[in-house]
Formats: structure tokens, sequence, C-alpha cells
């Protein structure tokens, strides 16, 4: 031991222990690097990880979240079904009407207000009189959910939507707004669950398809409807339809011997002169509606197309007088952005009678 380590030793103690450690790391770091060993149990090991994650994955999902269905599929086309629809209409096979299924309908006798009676004319068994249906027009229809599932209706006639509706065919509604449909092959589900109703049993029973493909959350003012009085193995049109191409409920019937009403007068051609300007507003719209063409002609109707709209709207109109022989015709809808409309009626000085000014 030299002279310098002795010193170094009665300073620090003994490094004997210290001094080995260091050589070894020294020798340890000049040696060549080993190479790694091939191993085929890791490999193995390794290529099974990702089969076993997929297994466990399968085993542990719910089967509705892996199912076939999830993700884009082939869209329905409408249509093949839209020309057979319309065809059948053509040649009045597309509906069997059972009149006698209004015989247990209320007898209006008096139809005023919301209410009116549709041109369409029928007779029941064991009576002579001559009946037509009565139809509610609703108040608030923009504002609220104004038809229930089950209620009876009856339609403008609508080629450009999905499928079509047609104003002779009397509808019955099977889903409201809020209600999820999904339509597909025939299969009618509302909220998740299959429909199952009368109308339903008059399918089966009768062999009648449901055509259409949706899967969607009917907005505030969509209503699904189908043919209520559906002609046996025929395909009828599932037809999601906005409120304002629905133009009343079913709610009873009319009889021209005996019921009071302008539109028993009109279609039986015994108008009087003492109806108000309203009421004469609102027959001018009845006439373009049937197009039976009964008053004179208003260039004011001509020049729109919302002519069912405004009939429907008549909860949102108010009759304001102006003078002794005029009468301004208001409709308010009391939304922001909503733009008024507003005609103009004037009395007849000959007749008396109110018409629409230009």
């Amino acid at each position: 031991m030299n002279d310098f380590k002795r010193k170094l030793d009665q300073m620090m103690g003994d490094t004997t222990e210290q001094e080995r450690r260091i050589k070894q790391r020294v020798h340890d770091d000049l040696q060549p690097s080993r190479k790694r060993q091939f191993s085929w149990q890791a490999l193995l090991v390794t290529a099974a990880l990702p089969v076993v994650a997929l297994l466990l994955v399968f085993n542990l999902m719910p089967d509705n979240q892996i199912s076939s269905d999830q993700g884009p599929g082939t869209p329905y086309d409408p249509l093949d079904d839209m020309a057979l629809i319309s065809a059948l209409q053509k040649k009045e096979q597309l509906s069997s009407i059972d009149y006698e299924e209004f015989s247990s309908l209320p007898e209006a006798k008096e139809v005023d207000g919301l209410l009116y009676v549709d041109d369409e004319s029928f007779s029941l068994q064991f009576s002579t009189d001559t009946y037509h249906p009565v139809l509610e027009r609703k108040a608030d229809l923009y504002d609220a959910t104004v038809y229930e599932p089950g209620d009876i209706v009856k339609t403008f006639t609508n080629t450009n939507s999905h499928l079509p509706t047609y104003t002779g065919v009397y509808y019955e509604v099977v889903a409201v707004p809020g209600d999820r449909v999904v339509l597909q092959d025939g299969k009618l589900n509302i909220n998740g669950n299959k429909l199952s109703s009368e109308l339903m049993d008059r399918y089966t029973e009768q062999n009648v398809k449901i055509a259409g493909g949706y899967d969607q959350l009917l907005n505030a003012r969509e209503y699904l409807l189908l043919n209520h009085f559906p002609a046996k193995g025929t395909v009828q049109g599932a037809t999601v339809t906005p409120v304002h191409k629905i133009y009343g409920k079913l709610i009873g019937v009319a009889t021209e011997e005996r019921t009071e009403s302008i539109y028993i007068d009109y279609l039986t051609d015994q108008m009087k002169s003492d109806y108000t300007a309203e009421e004469y507003f609102d027959l001018y719209l009845y006439d373009q509606l049937t197009g039976l063409n009964k008053l004179p002609e208003s260039s004011v109707f001509a020049e729109t197309s919302r002519i069912g709209e405004l009939f429907l709207e008549a909860a949102y109109r108010r009759a304001i007088p102006i003078n002794e022989d005029r009468v301004e015709i208001r409709y308010q809808y009391g939304r922001e952005g909503v733009v008024e409309q507003a005609f103009s009626m004037g009395r007849d000085a000959k007749s008396g009678q109110w018409i629409v000014k230009n």
C-alpha cells in the first residue's frame, strides 16, 4: 500500500470495497453487448393478445351494439310504391270505404265555428237522408299536438311528400309529434314497440302491405297516417304528413235535411244573404277547395298557393270592421317573424252579400 493510499484510508476510512465496485463497472462497460436471443414463446404470446382481446369484446359487448343494422345501409326508394299507389287511386281501387261505420257517429244539428261539412255525400241503410262527414279544424294548429293516435282525418291531395295522400281517402293517425317511427320491410314500430291496433288487425286480415321506409323522430308538426279503409290486397303508404296538410278530424255526420250550416246551404244551392263577412270569406275558401266554383271568381285567391292553409287556419283569423260596408279579415299568428295576412271584404250594393275585394 503506497503512501497516498494509506493517507486516504486515514482520511476516509477503508475504501477497498468501493474500488472493487468501480473496477467491476469499468470491466462490464468494456465488454461487447450480447445479442438478444430469439424467443418463439414471446412471439406466440404477442400474437395471441389481439385474439384474446377481440374475444373479450364480443363476449362482453351487448348484442344490440354490434348489430349489422348499425351505420349506413340501403335507403328505401319510394318511386315504385308511389307509382303503384297512384295507379290504385286513379282506378278507385285504393280504398274500400264502409260508410256504415259512420252510423255510430253523432249527427250534428248545427255546424259552425271551426266545424265544417265535407262536400262528399253518402247514404246509410234504413235512411233516405243525404249525409255528409263533419270535420273539425283545430285551434293552436301550429302550437300544440292537435291530433291523437286513432283519430280519423282527411287530407289534401299531396303527391310531393315521401308517399302520397289523397283528398278522397280517410286516414288514421298512428303516430304523433315526438314519436319515434321505424318502418322497414312492412314492419312498423312506434317508440320501440310493434304497432298493435284494430287498424293493424284489419291490415293483416285483408293482406294489406304497408309501404314506406322510416327511422325518424316526428317533429312538432308531423303525423304518421295510414289509410283507415284500405282495399284488400293493396299497398298502402305510411305517410309522414305535416299538420297543414291535414284538414280536420272526423267527429260526426250532417244531413242535408236537418243540419243548419252555411256549408249545407252552399252545397244545396240555398245560400242566404245574412251571413257575416267572415262566414262569406270561409265559403270563398271552401268554394276554391271543393272546385265547385259557385261563387264569383277573385283574383286575390288566384295569386296565392295557400288556400288550404287559410281555410285550416280559421282559429288564427279575426274579422275587423272598418265601416258598415267593409271588413278586414286578418290572420294573426302571434309568432315573431311570421307575417300577418290581411284580406278585404266589401258588401255588394245589389245583393247585399259580402265579396272578396281585389
